[in-house]
């Protein structure tokens, strides 16, 4: 079968949709240097980006790279603090792709990813990382969900959790993740 037959399903008569196609030539620049006109230092780890397709992307991006921010203009390299370089990466594909893939993740690494949704002004992120995490919860990671959670006022995601550790209270609070609970919490 000809790739051009492949197509089809995906289209209807009269129009035509090859966002997947798009979805991996723009994801594919992220594995290349070519082309990129900003560089991100992460945690001492250098990560070469598009101004243009940041910006378009996320309104963050596009304050840092084209708006008031001025000193990321002419800097060669723009340092990003509190930002986890898994979670970066992850942020990376999501931004390049609009996919990413959660379920191969540590619950830790979530949470960093959970967080830069939050920073850069990605709420569907959030939400769909947020429901994801409703869906992993156990003893031993719902106090650090919660935390997260509670952080940034995740409604939905805060409710589970507290749901979760209603049920299985004698077990959460004799957990190690009990004992980290921030006070606030």
């Amino acid at each position: 079968m000809s790739n051009r037959h492949q197509l089809r399903p995906y289209t209807s008569i009269g129009e035509i949709n090859h966002v997947h196609i798009l979805s991996e030539h723009v994801g594919a620049l992220i594995h290349r240097e070519e082309y990129s006109d900003v560089t991100f230092l992460v945690e001492k780890k250098r990560f070469t980006a598009h101004r243009v397709i940041l910006a378009a992307r996320c309104q963050y991006f596009r304050a840092l790279l084209y708006g008031g921010m001025r000193e990321a203009h002419s800097q060669a390299e723009i340092p990003l603090e509190d930002t986890p370089a898994e979670a970066f990466t992850m942020l990376l594909k999501y931004i390049y792709t609009g996919q990413v893939t959660l379920s191969n993740e540590k619950e830790e690494i979530l949470l960093d990813f959970l967080s830069l949704a939050h920073k850069y002004g990605f709420p569907e992120l959030e939400d769909a990382t947020s429901e994801y995490l409703c869906t992993i919860l156990s003893i031993n990671n719902v106090c650090m969900v919660y935390d997260v959670a509670s952080l940034y006022c995740l409604h939905k995601l805060s409710s589970t959790c507290c749901l979760y550790m209603d049920r299985n209270a004698k077990a959460v609070l004799s957990s190690e993740g009990f004992l980290s609970l921030s006070k606030v919490s």
